[in-house]
């Protein structure tokens, strides 16, 4: 392959890199909103825990674990995937005291990236 070439072939895979990257970036699963709302407060302990992803979930790898401020968890209850939109990954709660709570999620698009986040939200 002579220099000129060599350039022609490399400009274009450098430029097909660079117009996939963002489709790339968007291919993974990313929360979008949480019920509790990460850094929030709420009046009164909610009865279930709702996160809303911007993909379709799998529902045997996704997962939620609630845990109080001394690390104990108080979460019993497996999160399931909303069947009615399989972007919603809800977990019940069940009534929490005053105090600061942890929210770990796991989860796996359907088209099988995984990622995974924490918050926090405080119950008054």
């Amino acid at each position: 392959m002579n220099t000129n070439m060599r350039k022609t072939f490399f400009g274009a895979v450098a430029t097909t890199a660079l117009m996939l990257s963002p489709a790339l970036a968007l291919a993974h699963g990313k929360l979008e909103t949480a019920t509790p709302a990460a850094g929030s407060t709420v009046d009164v302990s909610p009865d279930l825990l709702r996160l809303t992803f911007n993909e379709d979930l799998e529902s045997s790898f996704s997962t939620i674990k609630v845990a109080d401020a001394s690390g104990a968890p108080v979460t019993k209850e497996k999160a399931t995937v909303d069947a009615a939109n399989p972007r919603v990954l809800a977990v019940a709660i069940p009534k929490l005291a005053s105090g600061a709570y942890t929210v770990q999620w796991a989860v796996m698009t359907h088209d099988a990236h995984k990622t995974k986040g924490i918050y926090t939200f405080a119950v008054k």
